[in-house]
């Protein structure tokens, strides 16, 4: 099934560099690319599966966003003072994911698919960029191996489905840890849990392979 993208970009050169590398796969097809509000909310319009849009238009972006259409944004970041609260209160608006602006097109093609997918997507060197800035600790949360297991696995972007079957037990047990973890760090989605995890790991969490 061909992904449906739309490129929303301030600087018109980068956005037709990404759309270069997007044309590359027969999978994708890219519907346009957008510079200011106007054509912006125009190519929206279109319901593309995937926007992918830079710091500069992402607020604007997300305010287009209809109920329906959350998580399918894709940040590429510019900047190098994105911390924590920020890209918490862009999540709760409806963000999907963020990739650093030298990401390759390896990455760019994951995190696109993963939106398409319906899931949240962050990078490994923007969630350590960002976690560094985040100097909160929660002393008083308890974690049983299993739970911190996981916990290292959601942190280096790996499904359920890909957990289960490494630590040998059923996805719906993976579930049910990932709910726990829920609770016990008071959020409600995995990009969120994983923006949290360093106030446990004060050394950082291991990046599981």
């Amino acid at each position: 099934m061909q992904m449906n993208i739309i490129i929303c970009c301030q600087v018109y050169l980068f956005a037709e560099g990404v759309k270069r590398l997007l044309d590359e796969n027969d999978e994708l097809r890219v519907w346009g690319i957008a510079c200011n509000d106007q054509d912006i909310k125009k190519l929206m319009e279109l319901d593309p599966d995937v926007i992918i849009s830079d710091m500069a238009n992402c607020r604007k972006v997300l305010e287009f966003l209809s109920g329906g259409d959350s998580r399918k944004v894709l940040l590429v970041n510019d900047r190098m003072d994105l911390n924590s609260d920020t890209v918490k209160s862009m999540i709760a608006e409806g963000l999907g994911g963020i990739l650093p602006k030298d990401a390759d097109s390896k990455q760019l093609m994951k995190a696109v698919r993963k939106l398409h997918e319906g899931e949240l997507w962050i990078d490994h060197q923007t969630l350590r960029e960002v976690l560094r800035r985040h100097t909160d600790k929660q002393h008083d949360i308890h974690l049983t191996k299993k739970e911190i297991d996981i916990l290292n696995y959601i942190c280096s972007g790996f499904t359920n489905k890909e957990i289960a079957k490494r630590l040998f037990i059923s996805e719906q047990t993976v579930k049910s840890h990932c709910n726990h973890l829920f609770k016990k760090f008071g959020v409600s989605s995995r990009l969120k849990l994983a923006l949290c995890a360093p106030t446990y790991f004060p050394e950082g969490f291991a990046q599981m392979q």
